[in-house]
């Protein structure tokens, strides 16, 4: 897991690190990737999972929290559906209406 401690508070944006272990009886190296995205110092990601570390399961999280993946389509199908009803909510708002 990534030290928290070594990023700014309040980061946002995409962390990405290499690890590279070397198996001395072989002389091989393996190189695994791990891929964080944060937003306001939080794990954050509504465009895929947050977290990418290869070879294991992805982590999808919103806002801190972690989903499951199952989860985190409902929280997309909220988030669409919310998204547009305030958009309906907001053309019929717009319509002006006169004194009666």
């Amino acid at each position: 897991m990534i030290n928290k401690n070594a990023l700014p508070d309040n980061f946002s944006g995409v962390v990405e690190f290499k690890k590279t272990t070397t198996d001395y009886e072989t002389g091989t190296d393996a190189v695994v990737i791990y891929i964080y995205h944060y937003r306001n110092g939080e794990l954050h990601r509504e465009d895929g999972p947050a977290v990418l570390i290869e070879g294991k399961p992805h982590e999808w999280w919103v806002h801190g929290r972690q989903y499951s993946k199952e989860e985190y389509g409902h929280f997309l199908e909220k988030k669409a559906l919310k998204e547009k009803l305030e958009s309906n909510l907001g053309e019929k708002g717009s319509s002006q209406r006169g004194k009666i």
